[in-house]
């Protein structure tokens, strides 16, 4: 039987001066449910000045989006630790394992929750055979001049570059999409499994403007603050527009339930991605799915050659698809 598991709600955005005192640390602090009056105060700010709203908004969602850092200490699974020094950023590398020698699994960052999770498919992956590379920027700040999705898909290059093709990788949530959009833009994988994925940028604002409460006006100044930034519409990022260059096997997972990341969102995934499957599970909630040993023994079925979950039929004349 599935397990039961439910997303936890928005947050409190930490303000700005408390993002200072933790010098740009990438360790989020335990969730505070939002609080209606919260609500109420960011929607009356909308109303009375969109503008400011709509920047203290995008500081919000820059905040909510910050990832945790590396992978800790895993008992019984000896690591290696380096830093990757970029231009303007460092990333730091842990493997287990030889990457150089193995087939190697890469994992972009997770947040806190997920993070947590990955120590069982380390050692899932390892007592498989495979060496495991994970990445996490260090020093992110909430006053990032580009996306968390952008970020993660820059960096996952340039580990990908040093490492050679991974034999797979694997996302969970923004992390998923970051994936589709390496993979779109020439990270070398064999397959890849996208976990609660989000394919809809636009729609992923849309859903944290609804949440906190802030109304169409301010959700619409920081569509157009979020798309300056990043220099480019955040239409052109969707599934649909990405996914059918991809011709690598991905094993797609969403659960039915999912009240973060709709579940039709994974499901679009598995329409356009022209080698995908879709394992629908029931009820884990958008991080219970990578706590489930259900899960996790069909994912390395997936990497064994096995045909897991269903395809997904679609047509190129709706946009996306029917069942």
């Amino acid at each position: 039987m599935l397990l039961t598991r439910h997303a936890a709600p928005l947050t409190d955005a930490s303000p700005a001066s408390d993002i200072a005192a933790r010098g740009g640390d990438t360790e989020p602090k335990p969730p505070i449910p939002i609080r209606p009056w919260t609500r109420a105060l960011q929607r009356l700010s909308g109303l009375l000045t969109p503008r400011h709203a709509a920047r203290k908004g995008l500081l919000q969602l820059d905040d909510e989006t910050t990832l945790a850092g590396s992978l800790g200490h895993i008992e019984g699974c000896p690591e290696h630790r380096e830093t990757l020094a970029l231009r303007g950023r460092r990333v730091q590398i842990v493997s287990w394992g030889d990457p150089r020698r193995q087939p190697y699994v890469l994992l972009p960052p997770l947040d806190a929750r997920g993070r947590d999770a990955m120590a069982a498919w380390v050692r899932a992956l390892t007592a498989q055979g495979f060496a495991v590379v994970a990445f996490a920027r260090e020093g992110r700040t909430v006053a990032t001049q580009t996306s968390a999705l952008l970020e993660i898909t820059g960096d996952m290059l340039e580990v990908g570059r040093r490492c050679g093709e991974a034999a797979a990788v694997i996302g969970h949530s923004l992390g998923a999409m970051s994936v589709v959009l390496a993979l779109h833009q020439g990270l070398r994988a064999k397959q890849a499994i996208l976990v609660s994925a989000q394919a809809d940028p636009r729609a992923a604002l849309h859903r944290f403007v609804d949440r906190a409460g802030m109304g169409p006006r301010v959700g619409a100044r920081m569509l157009a603050l979020l798309e300056a930034r990043i220099g480019q519409g955040l239409d052109a990022l969707q599934a649909h527009r990405i996914a059918p260059a991809i011709g690598i096997p991905v094993l797609v997972v969403h659960d039915l339930l999912d009240d973060e990341v709709p579940w039709d969102e994974g499901e679009r995934f598995a329409r356009h991605l022209t080698a995908a499957r879709l394992l629908t599970t029931l009820d884990l909630g958008h991080h219970g799915v990578l706590d489930d040993p259900t899960v996790l023994r069909d994912c390395l079925r997936f990497l064994q050659g096995e045909a897991i979950g269903d395809k997904v039929v679609s047509s190129p004349n709706l946009p996306y698809g029917v069942g």
